[in-house]
């Protein structure tokens, strides 16, 4: 049931909230990756799947709790803790450092699928793309942000200096949680295995939302690729430096960064299922061209291509997931599928070195965006004729 709200305050604080967020984490990972690097590709591979996993083994527990506590009070609770917690890790090291990492993930675990929840609550259907694109804006920018912003905090202050003012972005989130003027209150009322699973369970008996994780799922596997191998594209076959890696990805952030604030600016005129496929195949179609990339110049334009298909992913395909499920089960849904496609990253960055070592760099990178430009157009047919019977 929709409550009286005043959207545009809330709806900015979200987004802001996000941006100091994710910019945080930008910042938080740079100076854990450059704090274990001197333990070798190990050590780094460690900390991505204690995040990765974090999602996959706590979403039953972190989506009950998101469907049971009213999200002003969770929002602010988590993020407090989640201060604390980065406090400790900006002065461990060892084993503790990763078992603070798993910690602070499993918070993240909790507060997205908050704020996702959150925002239907806080806005008509008719404007959730629009406002997904807002917000989508936000944490783009906070990607371009956090990652030079935490490089130059590293090099000049060291690691620890890095890691305590993320901490310090935990602490802002939770005010602005705390402040927020309307909320959530969900009514779950235990935390029985039943209920926890229900987010899966939704997912799996509901052929939009199978359809709908099977697309996401595959490009965040096709990003796990790029991730493991697009830095010996970029440095080995077309003998960049890594100051030109690292445009590639702005070209990126800056490209998602415009898209998400042109959707915010205006009314699509079709479909959000028809913009969610076209958006796949803009997508598969920049990862494509990525992988035939003759030089740096052309990579950066490929990349600023899956920018605005990836933009285009988050905004239209979260809409479709909450026209698909009810509002009591949303944290568990939005739990659930974050589990699951995280996964789906968590697999394919494991197997993408194998791959590499196997096959041609180019070969691999291409062949994931054809398998994702397949599944974009079986899924997306499968979401079009579904919802044309309802």
């Amino acid at each position: 049931m929709k409550q009286s709200v005043h959207r545009p305050r809330d709806v900015r604080a979200i987004a802001i909230s996000r941006l100091i967020s994710e910019m945080g984490d930008e910042m938080a990972l740079i100076a854990l990756l450059f704090r274990v690097k001197s333990s070798g590709p190990a050590a780094i591979s460690a900390i991505f799947a204690l995040f990765a996993l974090s999602r996959i083994i706590f979403a039953p527990i972190s989506g009950s709790i998101v469907d049971r506590f009213a999200s002003r009070r969770l929002i602010a609770s988590v993020s407090v803790l989640q201060t604390l917690v980065a406090i400790c890790l900006a002065f461990s090291t060892g084993f503790s450092l990763y078992f603070f990492v798993f910690i602070l993930a499993i918070g993240a675990s909790i507060i997205g699928p908050a704020w996702q929840a959150l925002i239907p609550v806080l806005v008509p259907a008719s404007d959730l793309s629009r406002t997904y694109a807002f917000i989508q804006t936000h944490r783009s920018f906070s990607i371009v942000l956090g990652a030079g912003l935490g490089g130059f905090l590293v090099e000049k202050f060291g690691t620890s200096t890095a890691l305590l003012i993320d901490a310090g972005t935990f602490f802002v989130v939770g005010v602005f949680g705390a402040t927020l003027r309307n909320e959530r209150k969900p009514e779950l009322g235990s935390f029985s295995k039943r209920e926890s699973v229900q987010g899966f369970k939704r997912i799996f008996t509901a052929p939009v939302l199978i359809a709908s994780i099977v697309l996401l799922a595959a490009f965040n596997m096709a990003a796990g690729v790029n991730e493991v191998l697009g830095v010996f594209l970029i440095t080995d076959t077309l003998h960049g430096t890594a100051s030109q890696y690292g445009l590639v990805f702005s070209a990126l952030g800056v490209s998602m960064l415009i898209t998400g604030f042109t959707l915010s600016r205006i009314q699509i005129r079709f479909r959000d299922t028809h913009a969610l496929v076209i958006s796949a195949l803009i997508s598969a179609s920049g990862m494509f061209m990525y992988g035939l990339s003759p030089n740096v110049g052309a990579a950066m334009a490929a990349f600023a291509i899956n920018g605005i298909g990836l933009t285009g992913l988050h905004v239209f395909g979260t809409p479709i997931i909450i026209r698909h499920t009810s509002e009591a089960e949303r944290g568990r849904v939005f739990a659930a599928s974050s589990s699951i496609t995280t996964a789906g990253t968590l697999l394919s960055t494991g197997i993408a070195g194998s791959l590499g070592q196997l096959f041609p760099i180019r070969l691999v990178i291409t062949c994931s965006a054809i398998t994702c430009g397949i599944l974009a157009l079986l899924a997306g047919a499968s979401i079009v004729r579904t919802e044309r019977k309802t």
